[in-house]
């Protein structure tokens, strides 16, 4: 039996990726700010990650006697503020970057100085870390971010397989935020989304998360640590 930890389980991706691993038999290890929404299999703690002096603190009780952890899923995230980024507070900004970014330092470091095996890191990226769109700027520089942080660790930490992984987009609240909240004639690129919603052609959080389980093994081995990947591209 393999552990898992996912960040993010409550909703979406992160659920799936629960609901996935768990079905082929590994132990779920959670981190999530809505407790309510957590399946009763996964071992959960409510830890909003934002709050990233915290987390370590979290991480001690969830996962105390653990000793090694097979993937860890870096997946929670915002899309923050659209719009243009000189009307981006930095307040915002910051906040994007500590939720998509710098919270995924805290929970990497408490694992290494803690001794707990990782063989696998899978950092949650998006294809707006390489290409942006007008009004993404907080998000594309979080997970800009998000990416060179695990070639920096891939770097430093040898004994650790680091991916950052863009599913592409999928159809979860993000989506559904973008579809009912961003105005269209501001943002020409929201007809791209909404075109993929109307036309069900956004594949589900279930698909991902399975595609997820029967490629990892793969991605592992023919792909050097610290890669950024285009799952809709493998």
């Amino acid at each position: 039996m393999k552990n898992v930890l996912i960040t993010g389980v409550s909703a979406g991706l992160g659920k799936e990726l629960a609901s996935t691993y768990s079905l082929h038999g590994h132990t779920i290890y959670g981190i999530s700010r809505d407790k309510s929404k957590v399946d009763g299999y996964i071992n959960h703690i409510e830890c909003d990650i934002e709050q990233i002096y915290e987390i370590s603190y979290k991480l001690s009780s969830l996962l105390n006697n653990v000793e090694e952890i097979e993937t860890v899923f870096l997946n929670a995230g915002v899309l923050g503020q659209i719009d243009f980024l000189h009307k981006v507070s930095m307040i915002e900004l910051e906040r994007v970057l500590t939720i998509n970014a710098l919270s995924n330092k805290i929970i990497i470091d408490h694992l290494i100085s803690h001794n707990i095996k990782v063989k696998q890191v899978v950092a949650i990226s998006s294809g707006a870390s390489k290409n942006t769109y007008t009004g993404w700027g907080a998000y594309s520089i979080s997970k800009a971010t998000l990416n060179m942080m695990m070639k920096v660790y891939a770097e430093e930490h040898k004994d650790i397989h680091f991916l950052s992984i863009s599913p592409g987009p999928v159809n979860t609240a993000m989506q559904d935020f973008i579809n009912k909240n961003i105005d269209g004639d501001k943002f020409k690129w929201k007809k791209k989304f909404t075109d993929m919603k109307e036309n069900n052609t956004l594949p589900t959080a279930s698909s991902i998360a399975n595609n997820f389980f029967k490629l990892l093994p793969e991605l592992k081995k023919d792909y050097t640590s610290g890669s950024f990947l285009d799952l809709r591209k493998i």
